[in-house]
């Protein structure tokens, strides 16, 4: 069975998450996991500059009052967590979902995302965690790791959905950029949508190659166009997304040319930063 992996946190982009896996969940005829994850703290860490700046006498007491805070603390977010996650179930109930799996975990949110999609199919992440409001512009440092090692598609989600009816694939003819173009022409996710491959780079016999194997993949799917125009790719694509509407961003995760620092340079990263849509991302 085909399985959406919903991560959710108490950020502003919790309910964007889940309409983008119900989407995809939709498309695919899958079910859902939703998953929220309460990152443990050092505690002997958190508290050593505290208690290291009292007297002797009046340590074992704060220590005992920090302890409390921090049980208090831990009540909090189990119970804003079995908050959020009923919340998300019953949202997706609404919409007529009942294949709906919710997962509570404590730990770091890395690997346990990274343990839980080895069942899923896609994973779907917001662009910011928690503190989005107070970071506008920034890209979340764990969503980046997400994508970093996960070993399936992430799907970051926009601050809001929008059905990606039009679709914009960055492409520079390596394996991963390749593997997203297939699963574009020949996945259910994008079967109504318009595809438009965009390239960036010289009009040279080796591009021209990869576009002659790009459209001879395309002719599986109905609505499809490729274009290479020269400049920066993160230029070229941004002005692609604009002139087109396009409603969601899909690439590989990383390049073989000009797009090769993607998540280990600053190309992707400022793309995934930038773009006001959503970007699926492949391995």
């Amino acid at each position: 069975m085909t399985r959406i992996l919903a991560c959710i946190d108490a950020s502003l982009y919790a309910t964007s998450v889940i309409d983008h896996a119900a989407w995809a969940a939709r498309r695919l005829a899958a079910e859902i996991e939703i998953l929220h994850v309460i990152q443990r703290k050092d505690a002997v860490a958190a508290r050593r500059d505290l208690s290291g700046a009292v007297g002797l006498g009046a340590k074992s007491a704060l220590l005992e009052e920090l302890v409390r805070i921090d049980e208090s603390e831990s009540r909090l977010a189990q119970e804003q967590g079995r908050t959020l996650l009923a919340a998300a179930k019953a949202h997706l109930a609404e919409q007529g979902f009942d294949r709906i799996e919710t997962t509570h975990r404590h730990g770091g949110i890395i690997e346990t995302i990274v343990e839980r999609e080895a069942d899923a199919d896609i994973v779907v992440i917001g662009k910011r965690g928690a503190s989005a409001d107070f970071a506008r512009g920034h890209l979340g440092s764990k969503v980046e790791r997400v994508v970093r090692q996960s070993e399936k598609p992430v799907l970051v989600a926009s601050r809001a959905f929008s059905s990606p009816d039009t679709v914009t694939i960055a492409f520079d003819g390596g394996p991963s950029a390749r593997k997203a173009l297939v699963y574009a022409a020949t996945s259910p996710l994008f079967a109504d949508a318009e595809l438009h491959v965009v390239m960036a780079g010289r009009d040279d016999a080796g591009n021209q190659s990869h576009l002659k194997w790009a459209r001879e993949i395309l002719v599986m799917h109905k609505d499809a166009r490729v274009s290479l125009i020269d400049g920066k790719p993160e230029e070229v694509i941004a002005l692609d997304i604009e002139a087109r509407g396009a409603k969601m961003l899909v690439m590989g995760a990383y390049g073989h040319g000009p797009l090769r620092t993607m998540l280990v340079g600053s190309t992707t990263t400022e793309m995934i930063r930038s773009c006001t849509i959503p970007v699926l991302l492949f391995r």
